[in-house]
């Protein structure tokens, strides 16, 4: 990592601070790049990450340029600034750091309001960065919840939110509908908002924000013709042509139609045809059941709540129910991974636990406790020992599989450990 990056990391011992007048003085400083850029603004609790990669994939194989601007990052800082699907250079990064904490800095004394965090300068890193380089169109996914998130600055053209569960609660709040009101904070009047299902709560406070939503399963018909995920997709305007999408399991077609349905609205209001097929069969999206090796094959998902459990284990049903599967777990012990494992449970014929060294991080000897009181026997294990463990289990029959999960924060983890 570089110097600029652990300084600018280092703000997040402040942690997270609602409001929204920090971002807009440093953002008011560097003369409101945000306001130069036509945005598609996500939020939602499981998929946005995915769904933001489908979008920026179509709009760039569509001819546009785009900006993407994401997090967490898995491995390095730069993963969360794109444009064109190019990692921001890293001279370039450190650049902007240097300059956005200076002028953070000058902000905090000339106005009186507290520091910036290190999430409040990312992102204004991110629309200072895409202002520069005069993107055509930014996708901007929210750090967390919506409406206090820093990224929520933004007149988008349109909003997206995809599905909404229990996350965050620490922040959010420990109801459904606690959760959706901060997730439709994003929503803005006179601008369209397209939705994934959502559970009658949710939705309920989703309309009233008083704009019409636009429902991705009544706009978008997605589905599955041939394994692993060969799509016949259908709009009220157009039957798209076979799809091959790379992203798998039942979840990822949710996706998709919240994607295809936020595309088609922002294609009748561009006037523009898009290329969905190319964009869509060339979407890349790390550690969502990403294949990390195939003999034995190997799997890596950053799944880490509980609806994301429940989504695993549709994949998993969907793909490999007849196939004995083994796992290496790690978690942060913000997580609920109790309730995320039940849903697993099932699957597991072999499980290791790991620790992750970060912030929040739990040790593999609390996740093997956390796999016990799910009903999982699981031996903690330092990170080579799991993975040369999980590989040697799975090489010795040839229906074995491994599959990493637990938290995004697991690739950083192998990267470190020189696994990958």
């Amino acid at each position: 990592m570089s110097t600029s990056y652990e300084t600018l990391f280092k703000r997040t011992t402040a942690g997270i601070k609602p409001g929204l007048e920090v971002t807009k003085a440093l953002l008011e400083a560097l003369e409101n790049p945000h306001q130069k850029l036509a945005v598609i603004h996500v939020a939602g609790t499981n998929g946005k990450g995915s769904v933001c990669a489908m979008l920026e994939s179509v709009l760039r194989a569509s001819g546009f340029k785009t900006g993407l601007y994401t997090s967490p990052h898995l491995v390095s800082f730069s993963e969360r600034f794109r444009i064109n699907g190019e990692e921001i250079a890293e001279e370039k990064l450190n650049g902007y750091i240097q300059t956005l904490e200076k002028t953070a800095d000058e902000v905090e004394v000339a106005t009186g309001l507290r520091g910036a965090t290190f999430f409040e300068i990312s992102t204004a890193i991110a629309f200072q960065y895409f202002a520069d380089e005069v993107v055509d169109i930014a996708i901007i996914e929210t750090g967390m919840g919506g409406r206090w998130d820093a990224t929520n600055v933004v007149i988008p053209l349109l909003s997206v939110i995809t599905h909404i569960d229990i996350d965050h609660t620490n922040f959010l709040g420990n109801t459904i509908e606690k959760i959706a009101a901060e997730k439709a904070g994003i929503i803005k009047p006179g601008r369209p908002v397209v939705s994934a299902p959502q559970v009658p709560a949710a939705l309920a406070e989703l309309e009233k924000a008083g704009v019409p939503i636009i429902g991705s399963a009544e706009a978008v018909s997605v589905n599955r013709i041939a394994s692993p995920q060969k799509l016949n997709i259908e709009t009220h305007s157009q039957n798209l042509p076979t799809i091959n999408l790379p992203l798998l399991g039942e979840c990822q077609r949710e996706n998709c139609g919240v994607a295809v349905a936020a595309l088609e609205v922002l294609a009748d209001m561009l006037d523009v045809e898009l290329n969905f097929k190319k964009g869509l069969e060339s979407v890349i999206w790390a550690a969502r059941f990403q294949t990390l090796e195939t003999d034995p094959l190997i799997i890596l998902d950053g799944a880490h709540n509980p609806s994301a459990g429940r989504a695993m284990a549709k994949t998993l049903s969907e793909l490999y129910s007849r196939r004995q599967i083994g796992f290496i777990f790690g978690f942060l012990d913000d997580k609920d991974a109790v309730e995320f494992l039940r849903p697993i449970k099932p699957f597991v014929s072999k499980a290791w636990t790991i620790g992750i060294d970060a912030p929040r991080g739990t040790t593999a000897e609390q996740a093997a406790l956390q796999c016990h009181v799910a009903g999982i026997n699981a031996e903690p294990v330092d990170v080579s020992t799991g993975w040369n463990a999980a590989r040697d289990w799975a090489s010795a029959e040839p229906n074995r599989l491994v599959v990493i999960t637990g938290s995004l924060y697991l690739k950083q983890v192998l990267a470190d450990a020189d696994c990958l």
